[in-house]
């Protein structure tokens, strides 16, 4: 439950907003209760006069919180398209875009620190102000407006249907990628059914989003313990369900120790192969229906489909992973051969009425019979 809370707090689109947020008032909150300047010998950059100084904040305020409205707007307006265009499925991608968050955090970082100083500037108690205060808002203002252009840039091309696929295709790709740095700690052997009398359920429904895969392989060398997960990842775990099989009882401080090396989320896993392939034929099928009408699209989404069966090929079948010091984790991916017949036979009911899009399939199903002859015709 505390990884997924974590995780979940970590990927949200407003945590490095509010970090950079949090930085910009507590600069504010510095100035304030240190006013003594270190630039007295640039006079020319100081500001003392507090009416000017009112009057630079109201007016960066202003303009900056219509900028703010018109960025979040534009989000807004990318994210409805991406959902009524694509799939809602790839709406996290977007999200987890770290310049979108840096520019909304700096544009609201830059007015919670305008309105600190405001409060500051406006009390008739204080009758010493920091004189940095002013050109500071000047230059972070000028940097609001930079950054404003950056992500009308951004957002341009983010709403472009080749972006988004291409996020998704290498989304997928660094997480097989990251499974083939393991291959050669990756077996096939066969399994003992009568060693796994003890299991860990959690009493929370949700996806099984991840494990930290290195963090069990340590505790099952540390404890001489095995583990088996019993449910594939990105399936759905219900309430008291049976998510992990271990070789001998534990007490349970170590359980819970355990039970923080799994998520389970409310939110579908982004973090998993088989999901990554999912989404790319959610776009292809939606591309290809009368309402989008977009079969280039889809020729496209079955290229990088294509690529991802090559690089998801070199993963050897395995139901076992072995750590450098005696640490055994069961779980496997699904076969790949399932994967492909999953795929292939979804594109082919919403595609056969498109010739072009037809002969895209078999051309794909050619190239991995090549490798392998049992893709599905």
């Amino acid at each position: 439950m505390l990884l997924s809370l974590i995780k979940r707090i970590f990927k949200s689109i407003s945590f490095i907003t509010f970090l950079i947020s949090a930085a910009f008032g507590m600069l504010a909150v510095l100035l304030v209760l240190f006013p003594d300047n270190l630039f007295e010998s640039y006079p020319k950059l100081l500001i003392k006069n507090p009416d000017n100084i009112k009057f630079i904040l109201a007016f960066t305020i202003g303009g900056l919180f219509t900028l703010t409205i018109f960025t979040y707007t534009m989000l807004m307006n990318v994210l409805n398209r991406s959902i009524s265009n694509y799939s809602p499925r790839l709406i996290p991608l977007i999200l987890h875009e770290r310049h979108h968050q840096i520019i909304l955090g700096t544009t609201s970082g830059t007015i919670i620190y305008c309105l600190v100083l405001s409060l500051f500037v406006s009390s008739e108690s204080n009758d010493k102000f920091p004189t940095l205060g002013a050109p500071l808002t000047i230059f972070f203002g000028i940097v609001c407006v930079f950054m404003f252009i950056y992500f009308i840039h951004a957002v341009s091309q983010s709403i472009h249907v080749n972006y988004v696929v291409r996020r998704s295709y290498e989304h997928t790709k660094r997480i097989i990628l990251d499974m083939l740095q393991i291959n050669d700690r990756l077996s096939c052997v066969e399994d003992d059914k009568a060693r796994w009398n003890h299991s860990i359920s959690f009493e929370h429904c949700g996806y099984l989003n991840a494990i930290r895969r290195e963090k069990l392989l340590r505790i099952s060398a540390k404890y001489n313990v095995h583990f088996k997960l019993l449910k594939p990842m990105g399936s759905f775990v219900y309430e008291g369900e049976a998510v992990l099989s271990i070789s001998k009882e534990l007490d349970k401080a170590l359980e819970k120790k355990i039970k923080r090396c799994i998520a389970i989320d409310r939110n579908e896993a982004v973090d998993v192969i088989e999901i990554g392939f999912k989404h790319l034929v959610e776009v292809a099928v939606k591309a290809s229906s009368p309402a989008i009408n977009d079969p280039g699209t889809s020729i496209i989404v079955i290229d990088y489909l294509t690529q991802l069966f090559l690089l998801r090929k070199k993963i050897p079948s395995f139901n076992r992973v072995d750590s450098h010091n005696d640490g055994v984790l069961y779980f496997n991916l699904i076969p790949l051969e399932q994967l492909k017949k999953y795929v292939f036979r979804e594109m082919e009911i919403y595609m056969k009425n498109d010739d072009i899009l037809l002969q895209k399939l078999n051309e794909s199903k050619k190239i991995l019979s090549e490798l392998n002859p049992e893709v599905p015709n």
